[in-house]
């Protein structure tokens, strides 16, 4: 067992609690038209495969979560640099709802969509009015002492205020309102320097390696265990609660979407599904071409992990 979880391990543990998911064919099987597999170099000289079936599926598929959220990140990076650099500026605001040990996620989920529909309705109007430019929302979900902890990581963009403490206070005591006296936003303004990781903050967990929390750049610290730790503790300990909480994530957030962005920004800064060009190779990048039979071979001999490892260090 590794020293630390890695995508590829908790793919596996995955695939293991959820044998007739699609996950359980992502990575494996080939992609509908393939005749084989591609080993090609990525840009951080890492090897990868290409010509297999990927499942795109962000909350259950360890593997598919790491790529989508890298390539979102990317997305938000470039959208929020070129609104800094126009003259704008942003807030990052978290939004939790009340709840308890007992209750189920899909209650929680309901209630937390609820409370941001009525909040998104008019608060970002009354408070910003005309400054307001979009956002992009990020739902996060941990388990702790207290139960299911489902939160949205929201980016404002906002342009031609000067000054934001004001704004931030007004946010988050509407939220107040809206959600409980005792339940407020956390609305920061992001610092100039901290567009990167900002970015990484709102696509990654903690094992995907987010930087980013809040007003400065540092090591996130999730209030519970995301769904990587979960499995992760199920692999180490063999635990029917774990188990039961990673079978309750998987079906809570079945077709929930991770990220949203405001139509307005959409329009700006031509955001794209992250999924779309996944098998587009440069031959440059090529390593080598396995049939469908070697393909197979490797598989059953669970060699797969390692023969990347060596093509890695081919230079």
């Amino acid at each position: 067992m590794p020293d630390a979880p890695c995508p590829s391990y908790l793919h596996r543990l995955a695939r293991a609690l959820m044998p007739r998911e699609r996950l359980a064919l992502c990575g494996v099987a080939l992609r509908y038209g393939a005749s084989g597999v591609v080993v090609r170099r990525l840009p951080d000289g890492r090897a990868c495969y290409s010509g297999l079936y990927r499942c795109g599926d962000f909350w259950r598929c360890p593997s598919c979560r790491v790529t989508l959220g890298i390539r979102r990140a990317r997305q938000i990076e470039t959208a929020l640099r070129a609104h800094v650099d126009a003259g704008g500026s942003a807030l990052l605001a978290t939004y939790t709802v009340p709840h308890t040990r007992d209750e189920s996620l899909p209650v929680v989920l309901a209630r937390l969509a609820g409370t941001w529909r009525r909040y998104a309705k008019s608060a970002f109007r009354d408070v910003l009015g005309r400054h307001y430019v979009g956002a992009v929302r990020a739902l996060e979900v941990t388990h702790g002492v207290n139960g299911w902890h489902p939160h949205y990581h929201a980016l404002l963009f906002v342009g031609g205020l000067p000054y934001l403490t004001p704004v931030c206070v007004a946010l988050s005591e509407r939220w107040s309102e809206v959600a409980g006296a005792e339940w407020r936003a956390d609305v920061r303004q992001v610092a100039r320097d901290g567009v990167a990781s900002v970015a990484r903050y709102l696509t990654t967990d903690g094992v995907a390696g987010a930087s980013y929390e809040v007003a400065s750049p540092s090591s996130k610290i999730p209030a519970g265990r995301s769904y990587a730790q979960l499995l992760w503790d199920y692999a180490r300990y063999r635990s029917s609660v774990d188990a039961a909480l990673v079978y309750e994530y998987a079906a809570a957030l079945h077709g929930v979407h991770h990220l949203t962005v405001s139509p307005r920004l959409r329009r700006l800064y031509d955001f794209t599904d992250p999924a779309s060009g996944w098998d587009e190779i440069s031959d440059d990048h090529i390593l080598a071409l396995l049939n469908s039979d070697e393909w197979l071979s490797i598989l059953n001999a669970g060699e797969d992990r390692n023969l990347l490892d060596d093509f890695a260090r081919l230079r």
